[in-house]
């Protein structure tokens, strides 16, 4: 990705990784007392070996794919794509689950991607794992999944700990593409940051000065949702759904797409010129 094609958001995760991370590595791992009440974060670990692994153990791990991931799919389940997959936190406990899957991981930066080549080397080169860059074009991300063959036959998307810093109009374009690609009665999961939960709404205050100070950019701040407004992009684009807590904080739900042109019919009844299908 070019300088010009780049975004303040992929500039963002990228100097997270090359400078922010090492800043974090080399102090001593958090310990629950470090934490403010609204603190989702790995207390266990004596280290953290790759970005994102400061964000939560193996434990939390398990038990966020178990409620959403493994109790909606087949365990012969093989073709999953995930958004936002970071240094491959999710992604190694999800290959621990299917060990046969077939994952395209996706992000916007490309210094993540490098820690996914660099973690997952032989499936890399397998093709079993695959690292794209997320562009600005709101349509890429479709494209290259049916370049690869991967329309209507991916079983699940997902996103963890991604989404919760993605503003809404980014997170209805990556909804539209799951009901866009995903097989009937596939499955869309994804964690959200929720602002009516209480202590989603503490780490709204705590941040708000330092996010006020930035004049509206991306930055690794949360972009919060609601419920309710979750319950109505689901809905617009043929998901049935279940909503779930997993860490107390954030908004977690598992979504099957019930309803194939539901995303189209929800943009074009909105006066949009976008969709997919062009």
């Amino acid at each position: 990705m070019s300088d010009e094609e780049s975004s303040i958001y992929s500039k963002t995760w990228d100097t997270y990784v090359s400078k922010g991370f090492p800043e974090i590595q080399a102090k001593p791992a958090r310990k629950p007392g470090d934490l403010l009440p609204w603190q989702v974060l790995n207390t266990t670990d004596e280290t953290y070996n790759w970005p994102g692994d400061e964000w939560g153990n193996a434990a939390s791990v398990e038990k966020i794919l178990r409620t959403c991931v493994l109790n909606h799919l087949p365990a012969d389940a093989r073709n999953f794509c995930e958004i936002g997959s970071g240094a491959g936190r999710i992604t190694a406990a999800l290959l621990g689950s299917f060990p046969k899957a077939s994952i395209d991981c996706f992000d916007v930066s490309a210094e993540f991607l490098k820690q996914i080549e660099q973690r997952f080397p032989d499936k890399i080169s397998s093709g079993q794992v695959t690292t794209n860059v997320i562009s600005k074009d709101p349509k890429a991300m479709y494209l290259t999944l049916k370049q690869s063959g991967r329309v209507r036959k991916l079983e699940c998307i997902y996103s963890f700990d991604a989404m919760v810093h993605v503003e809404l109009h980014s997170v209805l374009i990556y909804m539209a593409i799951a009901a866009a690609v995903l097989k009937p009665g596939g499955l869309l999961t994804m964690s959200v940051a929720d602002a009516t939960n209480s202590k989603g709404f503490q780490k709204a205050l705590c941040n708000a000065p330092g996010v006020f100070s930035q004049g509206g950019c991306a930055g690794l701040h949360f972009q919060f949702m609601s419920p309710d407004i979750l319950a109505t992009a689901l809905h617009a684009f043929g998901f049935e759904y279940k909503l779930y807590d997993c860490n107390g904080r954030d908004l977690f739900f598992s979504g099957q797409l019930t309803d194939m042109d539901a995303a189209e019919r929800s943009f074009r009844s909105a006066g949009s010129g976008w969709n997919l299908s062009l």
